[in-house]
């Protein structure tokens, strides 16, 4: 019996392009062999022989992430921009009374409630119009 599996969502649906592989990881993983192997192949003789392996790491990751990391839909730049966005722009908070609107409608209502309390206690009269 021939059988198709069929992804949950269209949405989630990527395209291969060459060893299952879609282009990003595929030009992710390109980007690194072009940043790492000269890196190792010049630091070989410069570098000790124990560092220069984790220098070719840090220098590939981001290639990497770039390619394959997505975290909650997010893919790594749109995650790297979001947290730039949280850590050094200044955040709004919606729940902050700028313009002082809801302190001025606070006083008014404690206004119009002594207002009342002294009609009701007999302190003065209701002024009629």
């Amino acid at each position: 019996m021939l059988s198709m599996k069929i992804p949950a969502e269209i949405q989630e649906y990527k395209s291969k392009l060459i060893f299952g592989l879609s282009a990003r990881q595929f030009f992710s993983i390109a980007g690194a062999i072009l940043v790492g192997v000269p890196i190792g192949v010049f630091g070989r003789g410069r570098i000790s022989g124990d560092v220069l392996p984790w220098f070719v790491i840090v220098a590939v990751m981001p290639f990497f992430a770039f390619g394959f990391f997505t975290f909650k839909g997010m893919r790594f730049e749109e995650l790297v921009k979001a947290m730039c966005n949280m850590w050094f722009r200044p955040q709004i908070r919606v729940y902050e009374d700028a313009d002082g609107f809801f302190q001025q409608l606070h006083e008014e209502i404690i206004e119009q409630e002594i207002v009342r309390q002294r009609i009701s206690s007999g302190e003065y009269e209701e002024v009629q119009e």
